[in-house]
């Protein structure tokens, strides 16, 4: 019985010792980190992880409309190995015309079918006729008279 527990301890430390090998292979560390804060609107920053995540960033203040109210302009971009094992990258920016990415991954419209892009274009041609057409007949139409409306003297 003696010997029974401490095989039974010994096997639990070398078990312990397992679980915490396989815990440590699967860790992510930051392996890369800067970080620059000019205090004026002007950043950047990068890091790197352990598991080949890789992300950068940088921004800067621009002159907008309203000199009141400036714009802060963020580009930037990432990288990761996704479960499947494919690279994925990402460049973006961000300013007053939004978030624009950019990345092969992402997702894009299908072409419009030959036949229907002719049809929006004889649509848009229709349209504008109609609407040059509808101008010149309010341009050229006899002023409504009205009745009935007091008059101020």
């Amino acid at each position: 019985m003696k010997y029974f527990a401490v095989f039974a301890v010994l096997f639990g430390v070398a078990a312990a010792q397992q679980y915490k090998a396989t815990q440590n292979a699967n860790e992510i560390v930051i392996t890369r980190s800067e970080n620059e804060n000019n205090g004026d609107g002007t950043f950047r920053w990068v890091s790197e992880l352990s598991d080949g995540t890789k992300l950068e960033q940088s921004g800067y203040v621009k002159d907008g409309p309203d000199p009141e109210n400036p714009i802060q302009v963020i580009q930037g971009s990432f990288s990761y190995i996704s479960p499947e094992g494919e690279q994925i990258n990402l460049k973006y920016l961000a300013d007053e015309n939004g978030f624009q990415p950019e990345g092969a991954h992402l997702p894009t419209p299908p072409p419009i079918p030959e036949e229907i892009q002719r049809s929006i274009e004889l649509a848009l041609r229709n349209a504008g006729a109609q609407g040059a057409a509808s101008n010149i007949n309010q341009q050229f139409s006899r002023p409504q008279q009205r009745f009935n409306q007091p008059r101020r003297f």
